[in-house]
């Protein structure tokens, strides 16, 4: 049996080859209780609480002996008694010590999991320490007055890998501290590795890349989970960039520490997928009832129907967009205040807003001022100002201790990342390692009968040849199903045609939904139709967002010519992503 090295990957394909002897003993020669994480990311405030950034070429993890963070440097390298140097093809050049890289990333990651337990885990409670490993050379003389023979591990050792971890581990504790099973756990999968749910693959054309894209996502997760120290953050984050995704763990990881959280967003299908993921995953079991998961209008709705008052615009006309603006905000603090004199009040400890781009001055003091129990509390906001419903962005009258931004797609393949891209003339910024996928494919209908015929071929085929599931295809459109060329439409030879995003992750279904509704969810492949011109209600924003839901799989059918022109600008930048 061997150890558990995350990721799996062949040995052969790593970045940095030096790496790949390292990474076989640690695999092949430690034992099935050890799991091992290799090019551990991360990025937290450092020092001068400026943000920092780093990389653990290795993170050994062992239930009884603890933590150990291995730093690998290849090649020819060389210590002057006070510098390191290495030669290469360019010359002599100096590096960091290793020592100190080493030392200063075990240092990260104890904080990491310090706080991320809640304080559970503490130095005093796990045993952790590093060691520098040389895999191309051996050494005669005496170490560094920063290293140690036990924390060296040359060309020699690594023959007996499995004896040289453990002569390190024991350099670093004069007694065992074992973890029990739950901190072991915690450890792992709390602290250090975020939780993903993988989806069902889809057709044999896109599985690949559907995988790799899961991959990605996950490097990109672990970078950001050192943030946690903060009190009040700012993300703005590119689509495709995992914001959501980030978003609802920064709640769940509150909820953990039974802080009463709530988790708000704009959007009533997002909402409600977010809440049923929560309620079946079984790891949030024991804190989920800590976690309220809503969309900001039935919060104020159901707000204000708790303390008995009318939910209705002054000149009791319609609900317009100056009601919730305006009006909704008083509201929400009057509804507040009569539940408090009653002491029927819940107030909440943190507060994480997702979509936060749409979200109107009114509706950040309410939140602040009314929901809030302490309103300098911790408050995390996601945005992204180019998925803006308002065109402007209202920023929030907030002092975050931090502001960053995620800038690369790990959502979409290359071609589709560029696509979107150049829908708002934006740069993109994609993993190397991302799939590249293939550009958008981009159809043209001459009537209304030849837009729904298209769309039913393209289904047709997805669900037929090459065996796509209805879970994993959105159809997305400027308006609602019954208002548009579908409208007529039931079912795709006995597939469902269904306008429930809920329904539809349950199997229900292909989903016939509209950009807006859509916004923050994801489907291996999305099918555009009724493309005609731009609106107040489908701006050139929403094309944009309508083409980032597609993960591996772009299809466009377009009338019009504007968003024709649109369309085939960004189907040639992707003609040219290499």
């Amino acid at each position: 049996m061997m150890a558990r090295v995350l990721p799996d990957v062949d040995p052969a394909q790593l970045e940095h080859a030096s790496e790949e002897p390292v990474y076989v003993a640690l695999r092949d020669q430690l034992g099935p209780d050890y799991v091992v994480l290799h090019s551990y990311p991360w990025l937290r405030p450092w020092r001068d609480e400026a943000l920092a950034e780093g990389e653990a070429d290795f993170v050994v993890i062992h239930p009884e002996r603890g933590m150990l963070v291995l730093e690998v440097k290849g090649g020819d390298v060389r210590h002057d008694g006070h510098r390191w140097f290495r030669n290469s093809v360019n010359g002599c050049r100096e590096f960091k010590d290793p020592f100190r890289q080493a030392q200063r990333n075990m240092h990260a990651l104890m904080d990491i999991v310090k706080e991320r337990s809640g304080h559970r885990i503490r130095p005093d409670t796990l045993a952790h320490g590093y060691a520098v490993v040389f895999p191309h050379l051996d050494y005669t003389s005496a170490p560094p007055n920063n290293g140690a023979k036990a924390i060296i591990i040359s060309r020699r050792h690594l023959a007996e890998m499995a004896q040289a971890i453990e002569t390190a581990f024991a350099a670093w504790t004069s007694s065992p501290r074992p973890l029990s099973a739950e901190l072991h756990r915690m450890l792992l999968h709390d602290c250090l590795m975020p939780k993903f749910r993988l989806v069902r693959p889809v057709g044999p054309d896109i599985s690949k890349a559907s995988e790799r894209l899961l991959e990605l996502t996950e490097t990109q997760a672990q970078v950001f989970e050192g943030l946690y120290v903060e009190d009040r953050v700012l993300v703005e984050g590119v689509a495709g960039s995992g914001k959501t995704f980030l978003a609802l763990n920064r709640a769940l990881a509150f909820a953990r520490l039974r802080k009463r959280t709530l988790f708000v967003c704009y959007n009533k299908e997002l909402a409600a997928w977010l809440r049923r993921q929560v309620e079946e995953d079984p790891a949030t079991a024991p804190f989920r009832e800590h976690l309220v998961v809503r969309h900001f209008h039935a919060l104020a709705s159901s707000l204000a129907a708790d303390a008995g008052i009318p939910f209705e615009p002054t000149a009791r006309g319609p609900k317009t967009e100056t009601f919730w603006n305006d009006e909704v905000p008083g509201l929400m603090e009057q509804a507040f205040l009569s539940l408090d004199i009653q002491g029927r009040a819940t107030s909440f400890d943190a507060i994480v807003v997702d979509e936060a781009q749409d979200f109107c001055f009114g509706w950040w003091y309410a939140l602040t001022q009314s929901l809030l129990s302490n309103p300098e509390g911790p408050l995390y906001a996601f945005l992204d100002p180019n998925q803006s419903l308002r065109g402007e962005v209202q920023w929030p009258d907030i002092e975050f201790g931090a502001r960053f931004k995620l800038t690369i797609n790990c959502r979409n393949t290359r071609r589709i990342a560029v696509a979107s891209a150049s829908v708002l003339s934006l740069s993109p910024i994609t993993f190397p390692r991302a799939p590249i996928g293939g550009p958008p494919r981009v159809l043209r209908a001459g009537s209304e009968r030849q837009q729904k015929g298209l769309v039913l071929q393209e289904l047709r085929s997805l669900l037929g040849r090459d065996d796509v599931s209805p879970s994993q295809i959105a159809v997305i459109g400027p308006a609602a199903k019954d208002k548009g060329s579908l409208a007529d439409l039931a079912d795709v030879d006995g597939v469902p045609l269904i306008t429930s995003a809920e329904e539809w992750r349950r199997g229900g279904g292909v989903l016939v939904t509209t950009a807006r509704s859509f916004k923050g969810l994801e489907a291996e492949v999305a099918i555009l139709y009724d493309l005609g011109g731009f609106s107040r209600l489908f701006r050139r924003e929403d094309l944009y967002v309508s083409c980032t839901r597609a993960k591996v799989l772009l299809i466009a059918i377009v009338h019009g010519d504007e968003c024709r022109e649109a369309i085939i600008k960004a189907q040639a930048a992707a003609e040219a992503e290499q």
